[in-house]
């Protein structure tokens, strides 16, 4: 609720008010922190019978000589005695400042202001304007002023205008005080909410425009003024008189004589089928627009503009055309929106109706490829469209669901034909542009010629199509050539001139004298799209004897030739290589174990037959003072299924079984795993993982069993280790080998060693090993040693 102020209403409460904050406004806010939306703090004050803007002047700012202050934000009557209309709500400041009236919210260049006698100097964005300031605008110039109560006023070029403010002069009037006073040119009058409020235009021949609307166009060209209402009523006064002008009518007054009777405008011309359509592409980010429209009778001439927003308010062009001029086109236009208006004028230049089209420009750009024209995308199947998303609009790719723009769309992984755009959420059929794309020719010629070994075909490819391509990027080409025997290709690289070129070994038929060889050639790209196909041909081969081709070299034994073979029902893995040698060997193991040493001999032997290699390893019953498992033999088996070169890389699994050989032996295990090896030079590593699972009880009584001879039910594995050969008879090697462990009882153990050993000599060798284990089995010694003598086919 609110105290209705009364003539006298005594200081006190005056004091109250100033002290306890305002009573009967809500909104108030702290001076030094502007409300949202306007340059101060403002409260709101809701107007009761018989309140003026002395009273409530008097009430909020102390005195009644503030009440011009009523009328900074609220174009109210505000004369000595004048009543305000109840229930009015007014936006007041919250306390008494002064601020400019107006300032220059938006402008085109070749605008000038001056002060209150001052002068002239150019104008920019946020120039502030107070009462008696004037605006020009030269032949290039356009302005939108913005008062502070919101009011704005649009400049057409080559006006001029004096600021008369809102409620900042200390003489309050009756009359709502007006805008601007324009002298000469053309103002746009628009308020941006209709809250029961005019904005003002005066002339400087004594008219006056109250227009209660958003679209109000104010001419004064010598002493005739002309008024056109697009939107809301306007009252236009001279003369004496007054009338009252209804949206799409116009009346005119020349000096002071009366308003002319309003009259219907121009109505808005036919647009012409011919034009941009509503949604277009703007490549490299600039596009352009153009629209026709049909003649229309009585015109002599029209307007065309193009802005922003659907108001009109950013205008980005405006131009008058002669009557034969029926269609217009911009170019080089930014993406965006835009809307495109074009009037009448008439013989009597009443400016007429518009006629409004929206238009959306999209910035696309193609990655790689050819640059998008307006109405098509022409791009390389292997570039990237790329878009700049657009909240207004939404895309369908081929007839599929519309959704959100994407900010790109990879040619490579999907290949539309037919990219939809539509303003967002408009179902209509005619709403959607259609834009197809099209794509450019790729093509590739290949020759083949003869290297001077006689043994490789040296290709050579020149593609066409693909300029601004990341060829091996995102083509990825490689040459297929058609020989005896079957098909074989390689990957085109660039070579020193800049064609693509690959060597591809002939087989031997090839090689060998004879005719000339026939070869086709396909380039295929890396989804197996042929891109060209070719035939060469290759001269024949001279009957001269060659030297055999020199025998390759072995490839090396990856590895150590005996890895330590542990006395443990658990720690007994072998660091084994995806290809074994051609050894057998018989050695012996000590350690350490249950208080007391033990040994035991053991029988090796494994080959190899093409990628297949098998193993065998026995050990017999230990003998000593000490606690250790009994006799067990293994039996593996291991495919080599990847060799890379000479052995950089091997790749295999392994299966390896291990039996007791006598009763107080461990049980049967099974023994699934992957060798994993290579080979640089003098040095070799591999690295074995996998599992052991026990396949039977023999040997752990109840399952229970702890110590040497205990087999869990399973465990997995990893061992990993280097060799290298220090001498071409010495090899060095050490492993380092894990264990996870799952015990019967459900408990889990990680056990852990590191070995290290040497094997010297030829065909006849000799090996010793020495296996510390920091995490071992209870029972176990910390360290073992194996000690063999074997024979070898080959050594390093």
């Amino acid at each position: 609720m609110r105290v209705a102020p009364s003539n006298g209403l005594s200081a006190a409460v005056a004091a109250l008010l100033g002290c306890a904050g305002p009573i009967g406004y809500v909104g108030a806010a702290s001076a030094r922190e502007p409300t949202p939306g306007y340059p101060e703090a403002v409260i709101q004050w809701g107007v009761q019978k018989g309140d003026t803007c002395e009273e409530i002047a008097q009430v909020l700012y102390g005195s009644a000589k503030h009440a011009g202050l009523i009328q900074r934000y609220n174009r109210v009557g505000c004369g000595p005695g004048t009543t305000l209309a109840e229930g009015l709500t007014l936006v007041l400041p919250a306390e008494v400042t002064s601020i400019p009236d107006a300032k220059i919210r938006a402008m085109r260049p070749d605008v000038r202001a001056r002060p209150a006698g001052g002068a002239w100097s150019p104008a920019a964005p946020g120039t502030p304007l107070v009462t008696n300031s004037s605006v020009n605008t030269l032949d290039e110039g356009r302005a939108d002023i913005e008062f502070v109560d919101r009011t704005r006023v649009l400049l057409a070029p080559n006006t001029l205008v004096v600021i008369h403010g809102t409620a900042s002069r200390t003489r309050v009037s009756k009359t709502p005080p007006a805008a601007v006073e324009l002298e000469a040119g053309e103002v746009k009058a628009a308020l941006a909410a209709l809250r029961g409020q005019t904005v003002d235009v005066v002339t400087s021949g004594g008219g006056r425009v109250s227009a209660a609307s958003r679209d109000t166009v104010v001419q004064r060209r010598g002493e005739r003024t002309t008024v056109a209402v697009f939107d809301g009523k306007a009252g236009v006064s001279s003369g004496g008189l007054s009338v009252v002008v209804p949206k799409d009518h116009g009346t005119r007054f020349v000096g002071r004589s009366p308003p002319a009777r309003p009259r219907p405008l121009p109505p808005a011309p036919a647009w012409a089928p011919a034009g941009s359509a509503p949604i277009a592409l703007a490549p490299a980010g600039l596009g352009a627009l153009s629209a026709s429209w049909e003649p229309a009778s009585g015109a002599s001439g029209y307007r065309v503009e193009i802005a922003r927003d659907p108001e009109f308010n950013d205008l980005v062009a405006r131009e008058e055309v002669k009557p034969d001029v029926v269609s217009f086109r911009a170019e080089k236009m930014p993406a965006g929106a835009y809307f495109l208006r074009v009037r009448v004028v008439d013989r009597e230049e009443y400016l007429g109706v518009g006629a409004v089209r929206g238009f959306h420009l999209v910035a696309a750009r193609v990655a790689g490829g050819v640059a998008p024209a307006a109405g098509e995308i022409a791009a390389s199947p292997y570039g990237v469209v790329e878009l700049t998303p657009s909240p207004a609009l939404e895309l369908s790719i081929d007839g599929g669901p519309f959704g959100p723009i994407p900010e790109r769309i990879d040619l490579l992984q999907r290949a539309p034909r037919e990219l939809r755009l539509r303003p967002r959420g408009n179902a209509a059929p005619e709403a959607a542009a259609s834009i197809p794309v099209r794509y450019t020719q790729v093509g590739a010629a290949a020759t083949a010629s003869r290297a001077a070994d006689g043994e490789t075909l040296e290709g050579r490819v020149e593609l066409s199509g693909l300029e601004g391509i990341d060829v091996a990027g995102r083509v990825a080409p490689r040459l297929f050539a058609h020989l005896p025997g079957g098909v074989r290709s390689a990957a085109l690289a660039p070579g020193p001139d800049g064609a693509l070129t690959a060597r591809i070994p002939l087989p031997r038929e090839a090689t060998l004298p004879g005719p000339p060889l026939r070869v086709r050639l396909d380039v295929v790209d890396g989804r197996g799209g042929v891109l060209g196909t070719s035939h060469a041909d290759l001269p024949a081969v001279a009957a001269a004897a060659r030297a055999a081709p020199p025998a390759p070299p072995p490839a090396p034994v990856l590895g150590a030739y005996l890895p330590l073979l542990p006395m443990s029902g658990v720690a007994d893995v072998l660091w084994l290589g995806p290809t074994p040698p051609s050894v057998a060997a018989a050695g012996a193991v000590a350690a350490r174990s249950g208080g007391g040493w033990v040994a035991a001999g053991q029988v090796r032997a494994s080959g190899a037959v093409g990628r297949l290699g098998l193993d065998v390893a026995l050990r017999s019953n230990p003998a000593g003072d000490g606690e250790a498992v009994g006799s067990a033999g293994w039996l593996g088996a291991r495919f080599r299924a990847v060799r890379l070169g000479l052995s950089a890389l091997e790749l295999g699994p392994t299966l390896r079984v291990g039996v007791p050989m006598a009763e107080e032996g461990p049980p049967v295990r099974v023994e699934p795993g992957i060798a994993l090896g290579g080979a640089a030079g003098r040095l070799t590593w591999v690295v074995d993982a996998g599992a052991r699972i026990r396949a039977s009880r023999r040997g752990d009584g109840d399952g229970d069993a702890a110590g040497p001879a205990a087999a869990p039910p399973v465990q997995g594995f990893l061992v990993a280790g280097a060799a290298g050969d220090a001498a071409p008879w010495l090899r060095l090697h050490g492993a380092l080998d894990l264990h996870l462990v799952h015990r019967d009882g459900g408990a889990n153990d990680v056990l852990g060693a590191v070995s290290a050993g040497a094997e010297a000599g030829g065909a006849l060798f000799g090996a010793l090993s020495l296996r510390v284990s920091p995490w071992r089995e209870p029972g176990e010694g910390a360290a073992m040693a194996q000690i063999a003598v074997g024979l070898r086919e080959a050594w390093p």
